[in-house]
């Protein structure tokens, strides 16, 4: 009996779904702490390194480095596009989002003596103005370069012990 792989469809779903489950429970209970944060960028990362071992756990390790690294950022590929869509939801059904983003931005502003009040009204305006651009841009380039270094980690770790004559596309 031939063994069954699973996607990167399939886990970048599951990753995915995970994560936004996750952001949307912080997001209600305004839990914004940034401990936090790198704690989910953590967890996807073990999530794309779990991936990429499972991976050639079901190739039974007839895999190459390059196979698994390609395993783990097609996963990673799903799980930003995921990303993006669940900003973009949270974003449309609670749109106070923006006003607490842009109140976080400014204390931290604030708290820097060399910021004019000018500077920080400017500085406002333009993250007002921009805010569902940089946070898609910020979710597509933060999701897409750490499941890169993790894709790189998990095909470093993963098993691997190639047969001749294995097929090159997978």
């Amino acid at each position: 009996m031939e063994k069954k792989v699973t996607t990167h469809i399939v886990k970048g779903l599951i990753i995915g779904l995970v994560i936004f489950a996750l952001s949307t429970i912080l997001q209600v209970f305004n839990i914004q702490d940034k401990w936090v944060q790198w704690a989910i960028l953590a967890l996807f990362m073990a999530a794309i390194v779990w991936a990429d071992i499972s991976f050639s756990n079901d190739m039974d390790s007839n895999v190459t480095y390059g196979n698994v690294f390609v395993h783990g950022f097609k996963t990673t590929t799903i799980v930003t596009l995921i990303s993006i869509a669940g900003f973009l939801l949270i974003y449309l059904i609670m749109p106070e989002i923006k006003d607490k983003a842009l109140l976080i931005a400014r204390t931290e502003m604030e708290k820097d003596p060399k910021n004019t009040e000018d500077m920080i009204d400017t500085a406002m305006k333009m993250v007002d103005k921009f805010f569902l651009a940089f946070g898609i841009g910020g979710t597509l380039l933060s999701y897409m370069f750490f499941g890169a270094i993790a894709s790189l980690i998990g095909a470093a770790i993963a098993k691997k012990n190639p047969q001749t004559g294995m097929p090159q596309n997978m």
